[in-house]
């Protein structure tokens, strides 16, 4: 039995700064130090009314499997939706093969108005329901898909790795703030004077006009990682407007957002909202702080020692370990085939 995992790969030189391009190349890199091997993707054109091409790229892709043979699919492709439901029917037909999701995102719940949509007839859900087992983000994406009736067996993964083996340095209690992110920066409800940097390509005037705003463009991750020198890194806020089609509220109760890893794997502190599903982790780890409204941050960390924020990097550091070196992803593999091939359901959502 061969065990695959496919790779979505940059088709463009400005791609590889992506958070889709990031978590693919890390998730195959932990997955190949199980033995998987992988199944390269890009973001094809011209494919959309096209079945023959479709079809043949599928083949070119899925030649190699065999049966009897696993394949993890990181869910969604990001391509058409026609060329990925065939994708995934191209698997189903061959003799034996178990086919399990490794969930980065779930578009229904991305891009809908909360509650308001069709669960019984929704597209993603259905592809969901194709998979032998589902890689979940975490136990409250889990509970929420079999609340919309996705009933196929899960495994949490808790949160993205950041493969990192860089420099880093030394930690300082700071009072800045960081955002990271790929998205234009178009509103800010912030009146705090703590100073809040962004990492990103564009922000709105408005939004620079703020005094306690330092814009320090785009940037590759890892630089950032590298540049870090103390303060706190701010993963979900609402005081924050990014432009963008999507519910944020909505979705970041639920998701696995890839700047969390990101600044863990830094080494700092994390801020998060209380709707999230990592505000408990947040608070019984000691690894950063709860907030729903950044306007508190003065007030919140004029009651932080330097000795507080020390005792914060010490708890970090395990987890800046983790993450840095994979674990999170190789974990939840190793779930999946100790579920796949034993049987063991302890590790089961």
């Amino acid at each position: 039995m061969t065990k695959w995992i496919t790779r979505l790969n940059a088709s463009a030189y400005n791609q590889q700064y992506d958070a889709i391009q990031i978590v693919s190349k890390n998730v195959a890199e932990s997955a190949k130090k199980l033995g998987f091997q992988e199944l390269n993707l890009i973001g094809y054109d011209n494919i959309n009314n096209n079945q023959s091409r479709r079809h043949n790229i599928q083949e070119a892709v899925l030649g190699v499997v065999q049966p009897g043979d696993l394949v993890v699919v990181q869910f969604p492709m990001w391509t058409h939706l026609n060329f990925q439901a065939e994708f995934f029917d191209y698997i189903k037909r061959i003799e034996s093969v178990r086919m399990v999701a490794l969930i980065h995102d779930i578009p229904t719940w991305m891009f809908t108005q909360d509650d308001d949509y069709d669960r019984e007839n929704d597209f993603w859900l259905n592809q969901l329901k194709k998979f032998d087992l589902i890689m979940v983000g975490n136990d409250k994406m889990g509970h929420k898909l079999q609340e919309d009736g996705v009933s196929v067996p899960m495994v949490a993964m808790r949160i993205w790795d950041y493969l990192y083996q860089g420099p880093h340095r030394d930690k300082t209690f700071q009072k800045k703030l960081y955002y990271v992110s790929g998205r234009d920066i178009v509103d800010l409800d912030y009146q705090a004077s703590t100073p809040l940097y962004f990492y990103n390509k564009s922000v709105s005037d408005d939004v620079t006009s703020n005094g306690s705003v330092v814009w320090l463009g785009r940037q590759p991750s890892d630089d950032i990682v590298s540049q870090i020198d103390g303060g706190f890194g701010i993963v979900v806020s609402e005081n924050i407007k990014e432009k963008s089609n999507m519910n944020f509220v909505f979705y970041n109760q639920y998701n696995n957002p890839t700047k969390l890893s990101l600044y863990l794997a830094a080494g700092i502190p994390i801020i998060v909202s209380s709707k999230t599903a990592h505000a408990q982790m947040v608070i019984d780890q000691g690894i950063g702080l709860v907030i729903d409204d950044l306007n508190e941050i003065d007030n919140r960390l004029s009651r932080i020692t330097a000795e507080d924020y020390q005792q914060m990097i010490k708890k970090i550091k395990p987890w800046q370990e983790a993450v840095s070196g994979g674990y999170f992803v190789t974990r939840s593999l190793m779930a999946m085939t100790r579920y796949l091939d034993l049987g063991l359901k302890e590790d089961l959502v």
